[in-house]
């Protein structure tokens, strides 16, 4: 097994977050999709050795292999919070933290030339900063309309994030995408006709961008904002999560129920519709995607990541769109060279085919509903339906 204090890229993700039931990594399966996606191109890079970090299990790391465990329960008694879900919303975030669990945390990252991490908590990012190690933080993007998903990246790193400029993918790159899924939806009505102006999201019940201060919020905590977007008398149209069916904290802002119209339908179609002006939740990707399709996106809380719109607007905090130049050996050489040295550059730029990411992540958003279905046989469907 690789030495914690070895000259190497280390690959790891959020090794606090436990499942929502059991303390048991959630995250693991995610950290090792991304390391076994990214490792040979960071290897061809730098030269350097990839290390896998995960939540230590049994056989997680097994001798020879490119992968460390981390002792996360004992992270967990050190910073003093419970082994759950609860504990992991009380750190992620957390501006202090017990020096015995801060030099856990930090421990396994000695020596490393960079942290190329996949969804790391902003715990994890602000302790690697304090310990002088770069960092990038790639994250599945927010706009998740087009032929795949693709990746956010955000660093603490002047020089990387200027080398991350030529990558990043500004707004026009996006419209096209928008105005195809847009076209498709008018082969796909809804099941009843689209009257209302405004589409409030739901969100999982457990999700890191609903995380603020040590607390996980929802409806419940906006409702004087949702009041003042929604007015005192218009109909606001709902659409629950699919992994989280119920009200989201909707019906503790006073709102009556007669005001509310539940709704099934893919976000996609309802972000098709006409009639829909204004997009409002507390951080959904949905309400990013918003303004492609011509609708005002209002964020109660706070953003899930930053955009740049432009690559001009790109500046420390917010996070570069970068579609597929990952894939390539050189991406990394140029976003590491400040850091690290790297080995010439080679001109290869391997090309994945659509929905490479979503089919290995097993992860659609909604996306397939639109694509996978042949839309003449869903509109046959529906007009059946009602009669």
């Amino acid at each position: 097994m690789l030495q914690a204090t070895a000259p190497r890229i280390v690959v790891t993700g959020d090794l606090l977050r436990p499942q929502d039931k059991l303390f048991k990594s959630s995250q693991n399966g995610n950290i090792l999709w991304f390391h076994r996606l990214v490792r040979r191109s960071l290897a061809r890079a730098t030269g350097l050795p990839v290390q896998a970090l995960l939540w230590d299990e049994p056989g997680i790391a097994p001798p020879g292999s490119d992968v460390l465990g981390f002792d996360t329960p004992g992270f967990y008694a050190a910073a003093g919070v419970t082994p759950d879900v609860e504990g992991w919303v009380a750190v992620f975030d957390a501006m202090d933290l017990p020096r015995e669990a801060a030099a856990r945390l930090a421990a396994p990252f000695a020596g490393a030339a960079a942290v190329v991490g996949f969804e790391l908590t902003e715990l994890q990012k602000r302790l690697l900063t304090l310990a002088g190690i770069p960092w990038l933080d790639v994250n599945i993007h927010p706009y998740r309309f087009g032929p795949d998903v693709l990746f956010a990246i955000q660093t603490d790193h002047p020089e990387i994030l200027a080398r991350l400029l030529p990558h990043h993918a500004e707004d026009h790159v996006f419209e096209p995408w928008a105005d195809l899924l847009a076209a498709t939806a008018v082969k796909m009505p809804p099941h009843r006709p689209i009257e209302t102006a405004c589409l409030l999201v739901g969100q999982t019940q457990v999700d890191r961008a609903l995380i603020r201060q040590g607390r996980l919020l929802d409806l419940s905590h906006f409702g004087p904002a949702l009041h003042a977007v929604l007015g005192p008398e218009a109909p606001v149209l709902f659409k629950p999560h699919p992994y989280n069916p119920d009200g989201f904290g909707l019906h503790h802002v006073g709102l009556p129920l007669s005001r509310i119209r539940e709704t099934r339908e893919n976000a996609y179609v309802l972000l098709a519709q006409d009639a829909i002006r204004t997009v409002v939740g507390v951080s959904s990707s949905v309400v990013a995607e918003a303004r492609f399709f011509g609708k005002e996106g209002v964020f109660l809380g706070t953003p899930p990541m930053t955009i740049a719109p432009r690559r001009a607007d790109l500046s420390p905090g917010r996070h570069a769109s970068v579609v597929d130049a990952w894939l390539s050996a050189d991406f990394w050489r140029d976003l590491l060279a400040p850091v690290v040295a790297v080995t010439a550059p080679d001109g290869r730029r391997p090309v994945l085919p659509p929905n490479a990411l979503r089919t290995s992540l097993r992860q659609f958003w909604g996306w397939d509903e639109i694509f996978f279905q042949l839309p003449w046989d869903l509109a046959q469907a529906r007009a059946k339906e009602r009669g």
